[in-house]
C-alpha cells in the first residue's frame, strides 16, 4: 500500500521513492473520522471510560528484546532484526535476529562495519546500508543470508532500486549518487542479491541523473521498479528495461531553461517523467517520452509532483498542498491547512501539526474537491493492517494507547493500553514493537 508523503513522516507501510535519493517516501500514517472532531471525541470517551474504572481490553502477549541506544530495528513477517553499533574500542557492529511472533532468539552475527544506518528486507536476504566518510556520502552495502544467519557479501556501493525480478540496482562506487546532478562518473550495475554477481552494467558520465518508476510494497522492503530513465548532460534521455539494461527508447528532449533552478532532476511518478526549469514543470509520458503537458511550477518553493492515487500532489512548505490532474497537470484544488498529503489505495490523507508529543492531526480528504470527509484526531503512528488501520499515541505515563480504525466508517475501537513505552514504535504483520525506557524493545503479539 503506497503512502506518498510530502510533509513529515511518523510511521509507515509502503514506501514510494521518487528518484534514487528517496526524497519522496510512501508510508502510512495519519487519518481522521467523519465530521470534524468525531474521532477525538471517541478517543476522549474511551480514555474517560478507562479512567473511571471501565473495562480495559485484555493485554497483549508481550516479550522484551535486549537493545542499546543507537540500535537500528526492523520487523517483517517472520523476523525482527536488531543492529547494534560497535562499542568504542571493541570492534564492529552486531546483528541479532529474533523469530516472530514469539521474539525467540535466532542468530547473531558480527558485521564488517562499525554502524548500520538502515535495514531492508528482501525475501531471504537482509540489506544493510552504512554511510561514512568526511561528508557522510561514502556508502557500503552488506547483504545477509537470513536462513543461514551469515553475511553473504559486502561491497562499497549505493542501493538505487530493486528490479521487479529481484536484482539489486547499485551505483558501483564508494560515493553516493547526488540528486543535484553533480555526481561524478560511475557505473550502474544490476546484481544478484544472493551472490552479488553482476547481471549487467552501464557506465554513466558525470552529471548523469538516473530515476526509476518505483512502485510501493511492504514498507520493510525496498520498492520495486521495472524501468530506468537515465538523463545525460547532453539532453539525451534513455528509457531502459531494468531487468536487462536494454534501451527501450532514446530521445533528445528540449533542455530546461538557463535559470539557476533549471535542471534535469529527472523525477518519475505516475508514468510520467518530469523536467523542471525556473518557473515550469514539463511532463513526458513513459516509455515513449511523448510530451504531455507543461504548467507553471516553482521548484525553488514547491516540492513534487508525486503520485497521489490516480493524481499528482505537490507541497509548498508553509503554504499547504495542491492536487493536480495527472492527465493535464492542472491544479484541481489547493489547501493551506495541510503540511503533508499522501494516498493509501483509494484513500487520500492530509496531515498537519498535532497537539505535541510527536503527533500529527490526520484527515481523510475527498480527492476530487479536497473536502474533509473524516477527522481522525492526533496520532503519533498510523499504519494499515489488513483492511484496517492501527493508530497509536503515547501518554505521559509511559503508556501507549492502541486504536483500530475501520475504513468503511472510520469508527475506532480501543485495542490495548501498553505499559512501559517510550516511543519509536513499528508495526509488522504479526507484532507491534516499541522502544522501552531502558532502550530495550517491547514486542506485543497482535490479536487475530
Amino acid at each position: 500500500m503506497p503512502t506518498i508523503e510530502l510533509g513529515e513522516l511518523t510511521a509507515g507501510a509502503g514506501t514510494e521513492l521518487s528518484g534514487p535519493d528517496r526524497t519522496v517516501r510512501r508510508r502510512t500514517g495519519r487519518r481522521r473520522t467523519p465530521r470534524s472532531g468525531l474521532l477525538a471525541a471517541v478517543l476522549a470517551g474511551l480514555l474517560g471510560t478507562v479512567a473511571a474504572g471501565g473495562p480495559v481490553p485484555r493485554g497483549w502477549p508481550a516479550e522484551t528484546v535486549p537493545a542499546r541506544l543507537g540500535a537500528t530495528v526492523l520487523a517483517d513477517r517472520e523476523w525482527m532484526f536488531v543492529a547494534e553499533p560497535g562499542r568504542p574500542g571493541e570492534g564492529g557492529a552486531e546483528l541479532a535476529a529474533y523469530r516472530l511472533p514469539e521474539a525467540e532468539p535466532g542468530w547473531r552475527v558480527a558485521l564488517p562495519t562499525d554502524d548500520v544506518d538502515s535495514l531492508q528486507s528482501l525475501g531471504d536476504h537482509l540489506l544493510l546500508l552504512t554511510y561514512s566518510g568526511p561528508t557522510g556520502r561514502k556508502a557500503r552495502l552488506t547483504v545477509l543470508d537470513v536462513p543461514a544467519g551469515a553475511v553473504a557479501w559486502t561491497r562499497e556501493a549505493s542501493l538505487m532500486a530493486v528490479s521487479t525480478g529481484g536484482d539489486l540496482v547499485l551505483r558501483a562506487s564508494g560515493e553516493e549518487w547526488r540528486p543535484d546532478g553533480e555526481s561524478g562518473p560511475g557505473t550502474l550495475e544490476a546484481v544478484d542479491p544472493a551472490s552479488g554477481a553482476v547481471r549487467w552494467s552501464l557506465p554513466v558520465p558525470a552529471g548523469a541523473v538516473p530515476s526509476f518508476d518505483l512502485s510501493a510494497g511492504d514498507w520493510t522492503a525496498p520498492v520495486r521498479a521495472s524501468t530506468l530513465v537515465l538523463t545525460l548532460p547532453s539532453g539525451r534521455v534513455e528509457v531502459r528495461d531494468l531487468g536487462s539494461g536494454v534501451v527501450l527508447r532514446a530521445v533528445r528532449l528540449p533542455p530546461p531553461g538557463a535559470g539557476s533552478r533549471s535542471n534535469w532532476r529527472g523525477d518519475v511518478a505516475a508514468g510520467l517523467f518530469f523536467v523542471y526549469d525556473e518557473s515550469t514543470v514539463t511532463a513526458y509520458g513513459l516509455p515513449r517520452l511523448d510530451r504531455r503537458w507543461s504548467v507553471p511550477f516553482q521548484p525553488v518553493v514547491e516540492y513534487g509532483p508525486v503520485r497521489c492515487g490516480v493524481d499528482l500532489c505537490s507541497l509548498r512548505p508553509q503554504h499547504g498542498v495542491s492536487l493536480r490532474d495527472g492527465r493535464t497537470g492542472a491544479i484541481r484544488w489547493s489547501d493551506e491547512r495541510w503540511t503533508g498529503i499522501w494516498s493509501v489505495g483509494d484513500t487520500l490523507f492530509g496531515a498537519r501539526s498535532g497537539d505535541g508529543g510527536g503527533t500529527e492531526s490526520l484527515s481523510i480528504l475527498d480527492p476530487a474537491t479536497g473536502r474533509v470527509l473524516a477527522d481522525l484526531g492526533s496520532w503519533a503512528f498510523l499504519a494499515p493492517r489488513g483492511s484496517r488501520f492501527v493508530g497509536l499515541r503515547y501518554g505521559a505515563d509511559q503508556r501507549a494507547w492502541v486504536v483500530e480504525f475501520d475504513p468503511a466508517t472510520w469508527r475506532s475501537r480501543l485495542l490495548a493500553v501498553l505499559p512501559g513505552v517510550s516511543g519509536d514504535c513499528g508495526l509488522s504483520a504479526t507484532v507491534l514493537h516499541c522502544r522501552r525506557p531502558d532502550a530495550s524493545i517491547g514486542v506485543w503479539r497482535l490479536p487475530g
